[in-house]
Order: C-alpha cells, then structure tokens, then sequence
C-alpha cells in the first residue's frame, strides 16, 4: 500500500465528508418540522434510515479506516486515532462501523413492511399502537448489532498474534484472523445484503400488487398519496441497493480475498460509492417528494431574498454616504483648505 495513495485517499473522504455534513442535518430539519401529517409515520422509518448513514458516515470520516492490504489488518487514520490508543479500542471502533452499515441496510425492511400491512391490513393496523411497530424495528435493530459485535469479536486477532505480513509502521493497527472464522464473517453479511435486496423486492411488489387490486375502493386522492410513497420508496431504495448495498458485497469480497491483485484499489474505490450515497440520499428525498420538495424551495427562495435585501441595505448606505460628503464640504469649503 502506497503512503502516497493512502494520504489522497484521505483527502478525498475529507470532502465526502463536507458534502455529507452539509446535507444531512438540513434533511434532518426538513423530515422533522416539515413532514406533513399524511407522512408522519413514514418520516420516521427514513429518519431511521438516514441516521444510521449519518453514524456510519460520521465514524468512518473521524477514524478513516484503512485497508492494510494484503493482511486482514486495518489502521485508523484521522482524528480517532488520537484517542483509540488501544487496539481492543480500534476494534470496537470499526465493529460500531460495521454495525451501522447493516443497520443501515436492513432499516428499509421495516419500511416496506409497514407501507404493505397499512395497505393490506388497514383494519387491523389501525388496532396496533404505533409504539408496539418501532419496538419491534428496535429490538430487530439490537439484534443485528448483537450479532455483529459477537462475530467480529470471534475473529479480532492482536497484532502480536498475527502471522502474516505486516506493514513496517504498525501504529494504529488491528488484525483479524483469517481463515474459516472470517469465511462465516463474510458470508454473514452476503446473507444480510441478500435479506436486504429480497426483502425490499418482495415487499415493494407487494404493495404495488396491494395498491392495484384496492385502487377502485380509494379515492382519488388517497390513491395518488399512496402512489407517490410506494414509488418514491421504491426508487430510493432501488438506488440504496445499486449504490450502496452491491458495492459493499465487493468490498467484503475483496477485503477477506485480500492478497488477490488490485485488491486495495478495488476496495478503495468500491467504498466511495457507499460513503457518498446519504448525501444522494438526502437529495432524493427533496426531489422526489412533493412536500418536501416545495418546502426546500420555499426555504431557498427566502435565503434569497434575505441576500437581496442585505445587498440592497449595503447599497443604500453606501449611496448615502457618497451623497452626504459633496453637502458636507459645499457647506464647509474651508475644510479643505489649511494653513
């Protein structure tokens, strides 16, 4: 691995970054205070989503976990590796990283499980308290992250352990052991990508299924509302497993395969789309949704109009001055003469 590369590399998560603190708390903001009573609920399942992207974006932008190719090592660049001075320490960090990758991805199952039932079952969803569905995405969530801190933990190796090559620089470093332990790793998280992809494809059939059989017992409007959802969820969640989930199925691929030619190139670069894709998350939210759409315009016009004004109030007092000073020395020529 060229020290070279790596410090690019860094740079250019640096301003991955910038465009992911710029988007998301403005999204934030919108979803909250700006969500219409129609989307409420819905908000709450892509507030789920986009916090867990956020997190993940977070702790990767402060600890810029590095691949240390071709060992099944990682070191933690950036501003985190000042304060993890122990390797168990920078474990735990990449293993809250991991943990919100997952939950990330498999957050947009409970959304499409909710859209089918309030289609398919509105009766008797309508009899359950909201609060008993987030307890179970809640308690779904802990799991996952359970058992991520538990496979992680059976595979984490210390660096005096390890008996492949390491790098001449080993500070900031944590290994893993290679071999079957970190086989069933990986294909944890195949099998959680693969959920992840059949779920949201099933489930999103199911309520256009659902949408098309009830449409003649909606009325119009509702009908249109529902549509508009179930089409923007699904083209959101359609460019989350094309931009997001696939590369991250390479990126496992190539890290337990990691002396395979190419392989940190590969990586490095499979990771940009991911780490890059709340903040297209966040914009496919503006755009796709009516609501908010009209509030993010509505919100960019006033800042315009606020500039507007401030440059017409700097304009005006620089036009007084200019105009008060030719009165002032017609008044009092004497001030420009001395003695």
């Amino acid at each position: 691995m060229n020290e070279e590369m790596t410090f690019f590399y860094n740079r250019i998560l640096d301003v991955t970054s910038f465009g992911s603190i710029l988007t998301k708390p403005f999204c934030f903001y919108i979803l909250v205070m700006k969500t219409p009573k129609y989307m409420r609920t819905v908000s709450y399942f892509i507030i789920n989503e986009l916090g867990w992207n956020f997190l993940g974006n977070l702790i990767y932008t402060l600890g810029h976990p590095i691949p240390m190719m071709p060992a099944a090592c990682f070191r933690i660049d950036g501003l985190a590796s000042n304060f993890l001075q122990t390797e168990f320490q920078r474990f735990l960090y990449f293993t809250a990283l991991a943990t919100t990758v997952l939950n990330c991805c498999l957050g947009f199952i409970p959304t499409f499980i909710y859209r089918y039932v309030t289609l398919a079952f509105l009766d008797a969803a309508a009899r359950v308290h909201p609060f008993w569905g987030f307890l179970c995405c809640a308690v779904l969530q802990l799991i996952t992250s359970f058992l991520v801190a538990i496979l992680f933990f059976s595979v984490w190796l210390p660096t005096s352990e390890y008996r492949g090559e390491l790098p001449q620089d080993t500070r900031n470093l944590f290994c893993y052991e290679e071999g079957p332990k970190l086989a069933i790793v990986m294909y944890f998280f195949y099998a959680a990508f693969g959920v992840f992809g059949l779920s949201v494809t099933v489930l999103g059939g199911l309520c256009v299924r659902e949408l098309w059989v009830k449409k003649s017992a909606m009325s119009k409007t509702t009908l249109l509302l529902q549509k508009e959802i179930v089409k923007n969820l699904l083209i959101i969640t359609g460019s989350a497993l094309f931009f997001a989930s696939l590369p991250f199925v390479v990126v496992v691929f190539f890290i337990y395969n990691s002396k395979l030619p190419f392989a940190w190139i590969i990586v490095s670069n499979a990771l940009l789309f991911p780490l890059n894709f709340g903040t297209v998350y966040a914009l496919l939210i503006f755009i796709l949704f009516k609501s908010y759409r009209k509030t993010v315009v509505d919100i960019v016009r006033s800042v315009l109009q606020a500039f507007k004004r401030a440059c017409a109030v700097c304009k005006t007092s620089q036009d007084t001055s200019s105009t008060v000073m030719p009165l002032y020395l017609v008044s009092r020529p004497h001030a420009f003469y001395t003695r």
